[in-house]
């Protein structure tokens, strides 16, 4: 399944942010893949690939204290133009 996560972060957890980002300690769950991860001020987008909606847990938990997550699961054209095809 592909999952569009949106995120924002507080201001005053910026530097905890920075922190746990540069520092390396991310953890990427075994059954995800991450597909792409973009960042502007204060908010960011990642597209990632996992096995179940557990595993997409298990990796926005490690930021939940730090950063809110919108969590949009998504498809790409040809998987919407196989479900629009078989109406």
């Amino acid at each position: 399944m592909k999952v569009m996560l949106t995120w924002t972060i507080a201001p005053e957890r910026i530097d905890d942010v920075v922190k746990y980002f540069l520092a390396g300690k991310e953890k990427i769950p075994k059954g995800l893949k991450l597909t792409g991860r973009w960042h502007s001020a204060g908010t960011g987008w990642a597209l990632v690939e996992a096995d179940d909606v557990p595993t997409v847990y298990r990796f926005t938990d490690q930021w939940e204290s730090m950063i809110r997550f919108v969590v949009t699961p998504v498809m790409d054209d040809a998987e919407t133009a196989t479900i629009l095809q078989s109406k």
